[in-house]
């Protein structure tokens, strides 16, 4: 009897903020997402006309021819001797990381968008390979990829070019946003980058702590001190109570490890020093072009 005279309190005691936690993600994911404009949404291959509507039924999506589906992989720079299968596309590569924030700096510190972007999706891939727990970030990650892909395609697209070109047409067409945006307004492309940017440091942080820590180390406590360090200030209190639980279901050192480098950990190490190393440059280039317009607080 004595045995087990505390299981109950104990168990409730976990299973009560998982349920808060999931509670969380049921709420965030329905609610906490902004509206995206119509162009952001793809359905066989085009915008999708019924976006913030319903999709269209099983006849209606019959109609839509399929999409045609590439075979051939953006290289971003790299060699190599086999092509990577449709499995390893969806795989995180350390490599494709390196090499698209590496082409996204241009040799008079222009940081070009599209190569940007390109890094934070292998990025997303990363969030993804650390568990289920992370897909809510990935979500709210890819979202902010979407909005700045959409001011891309749009009407001054050319303005989109780089990160230092799009600050210059932002702030001379009052379209920053220092305050607040009109409703009516599409999301600005300064303040969607700069999301993308603190989260930046909070992925470059926990790399080097990674790199640099010891057999024994533990990802989860790496990750929240990283995460503290660099994005909880801008966060309320229930984003960071749910970020701190989906960070204790983090893979072990070993594992992640086996993420970054399945040649083993030295590799792994080698390859995390280059990752981090193109991060950082990129990082510190948009820190300056933020400050140099005191746009590192805005709402």
């Amino acid at each position: 009897m004595g045995a087990f005279s505390w299981a109950p309190p104990r168990l409730c005691r976990l299973l009560l903020p998982l349920g808060v936690f999931f509670l969380f993600l049921l709420y965030f994911s329905s609610r906490h997402l902004p509206d995206l404009p119509h162009s952001a949404c793809i359905w066989g291959g085009r915008p999708c006309p019924w976006f913030g509507q319903a999709p269209p039924d099983k006849e209606d999506e019959e109609k839509i021819p399929p999409r045609p589906v590439s075979t051939e992989m953006p290289s971003y720079g790299l060699t190599s001797e086999t092509p990577d299968s449709p499995f390893q596309e969806h795989q995180f590569q350390i490599q494709r990381l390196i090499s698209a924030f590496k082409a996204s700096l241009t040799p008079n510190e222009q940081i070009l968008l599209q190569g940007y972007l390109s890094g934070w999706k292998e990025l997303i891939k990363f969030m993804d390979a650390l568990g289920a727990a992370f897909g809510l970030i990935s979500r709210e990650t890819q979202n902010k990829i979407s909005i700045m892909e959409h001011h891309q395609r749009g009407e001054h697209g050319h303005h989109y070019r780089t990160v230092q070109s799009m600050v210059t047409f932002e702030l001379a067409n009052g379209l920053v946003g220092f305050q607040f945006l009109p409703e009516d307004q599409p999301p600005s492309g300064c303040r969607t980058l700069l999301r993308l940017h603190r989260a930046l440091k909070w992925l470059e942080l926990f790399l080097h702590k990674l790199r640099t820590s010891k057999k024994d180390g533990d990802p989860s406590q790496m990750c929240a001190e990283a995460y503290r360090e660099a994005l909880a200030p801008y966060h309320r209190w229930w984003v960071r109570q749910a970020v701190a639980l989906a960070f204790l279901a983090m893979p072990s050192r070993q594992e992640l490890y086996r993420i970054v480098s399945p040649k083993g950990e030295q590799k792994g190490q080698a390859m995390l020093l280059a990752a981090i190393g193109n991060l950082a440059r990129v990082y510190n280039i948009t820190q300056e072009v933020y400050a140099s317009h005191g746009m590192l607080e805005l709402p």
